[in-house]
């Protein structure tokens, strides 16, 4: 975090001891305190605060470090939130992007003297940054907030200044540097904290990523079961605004553990089940394997630290039913706990949604009559035995929206296995016949 004060020593020439030890002793545990606590409102930011933080603080340093340079060889104008604000906004969210719009712009006020007029400068270009930095899918819709925020800094600036014309290519060039470091840098920013932008998620989901190839050879029947599952999640969670890029992609990796040992999962079977062979208490940590394995493979390729959480996540802590079952009917008298899976469970809406999926996808499989009554039925029990294991108590979904998740997904199955019409058969002599006269 001293890193910029660092910077502003060898940059601002007529910076003074005095000032130096009454900002660190009253400026920064001021706003630390302060963002501390409106942060602790972002469920993703509570469960990886280390790698949010991290993320958060590297890049508002960066941000200002870049600000100091423009102050230096351009003017005060120059000075804009745009490279902090665009980041962390496509990183985390709108709010946290706010949020460090607040930082920044409290931080270049003090160091002008708190004048009122740089910090609503800075603060309104800094939120309408962050504003069109919502829902970007794509680099090349960047350009959106860049022009955005030049055109509204450059507004305020002939405002300010009786439209005076001398610091507006300053303010562009300015703009156009911070943006162009903003895309080179943001996928090493990505990759070192796992904190993910939905543009760097989309990159990741390319099906020709090492581990979904390596899904797709190994275990082709998991691969198939994760494109459905990725278009049930994307569908459900477009029903109660959750991010459906994270669920999609989310999806695609969630099993990647079973590519290890695919003949233990049933839908990569072919008549052999190697189960019946052994132990269920053996099974049951087998299984468990898929979850653990998936975990050490998202680390290794540093996969976003949210798809690591649907990883773990997506069975919660449930008991393997069959294989406990199969325990009570060999009478071993074995605890529960051992047919639990690691876990934990759904600690946030997205992995609560892939955990209904999954569920739902492994039970339309086996249904050999799919209609909106029976699914309906299938998914309200689903959802009572989850309710009641507890597996939903810390994902924060509400009724109002466990039911638009239901309906969604009712929705995809029964667009997903719609009958097809029996087209009639045609004699190859009259087709022959047709053919002759086209001809």
């Amino acid at each position: 975090m001293f890193l910029f004060l660092i910077t502003e020593i060898l940059l601002w020439r007529d910076f003074t001891w005095s000032f130096l030890f009454n900002f660190i002793i009253i400026f920064f545990p001021f706003w630390y305190l302060i963002i501390m606590y409106l942060i602790r409102k972002d469920r993703a930011f509570n469960l990886h605060p280390l790698n949010y933080w991290f993320a958060f603080i590297i890049i508002l340093d960066s941000g200002i470090i870049l600000n100091l340079f423009s102050l230096k060889y351009f003017s005060d104008p120059a000075v804009t939130p745009l490279f902090t604000v665009v980041t962390i906004t496509l990183m985390m969210n709108f709010y946290i992007g706010f949020l460090s719009s607040l930082v920044f712009s409290f931080y270049f006020s003090f160091l002008f003297g708190f004048p009122l007029k740089t910090f609503i400068t800075l603060f309104v270009i800094g939120i309408i940054s962050a504003y069109l930095s919502k829902n970007l899918y794509s680099r090349v819709r960047m350009v959106i907030p860049f022009l955005g925020a030049t055109i509204s800094q450059i507004i305020i600036y002939l405002i300010y200044n009786n439209f005076d014309f001398e610091a507006i290519p300053q303010i562009f060039i300015s703009n156009l540097i911070q943006m162009l470091f903003l895309l080179g840098v943001l996928p090493y920013l990505e990759y070192i904290t796992r904190v993910y932008s939905d543009i760097g998620l989309l990159e990741l989901g390319n099906l020709n990523h090492p581990l979904l190839r390596k899904l797709s050879l190994n275990a082709s029947g998991t691969y198939y079961h994760s494109l459905i599952i990725a278009n049930l999640v994307e569908s459900a969670s477009e029903a109660i605004k959750a991010n459906p890029i994270l669920l999609r992609v989310g999806a695609y990796f969630h099993d990647i553990g079973k590519s290890l040992r695919p003949l233990f999962f049933t839908e990569n079977q072919k008549g052999f089940n190697p189960h019946d062979r052994i132990n269920p208490k053996l099974s049951a940590l087998i299984l468990n394997l898929h979850v653990i394995k998936g975990k050490e493979l998202a680390r290794k390729y540093k996969l976003p630290i949210l798809i690591e959480d649907l990883i773990v996540q997506h069975h919660g802590t449930r008991i393997k039913r069959y294989f406990f079952h199969k325990s009570i009917e060999l009478k071993e008298n074995l605890s529960t706990d051992l047919f639990k899976y690691p876990g934990p469970i759904p600690q946030f809406k997205e992995a609560a949604i892939l955990m209904i999926a999954d569920n739902i996808e492994a039970m339309t499989r086996s249904m050999q009559k799919i209609n909106k009554k029976n699914i309906e039925e299938k998914i309200d029990n689903l959802i009572q035995d989850l309710y009641f294991e507890g597996q939903l108590d810390d994902c924060g979904l509400t009724l109002k929206e466990i039911k638009k998740i239901k309906n969604a997904m009712i929705n995809t199955i029964l667009n997903m296995n719609h009958s097809r019409i029996s087209y009639p058969e045609i004699p190859k002599e009259l087709l022959k016949e047709v053919s002759k006269n086209e001809n």
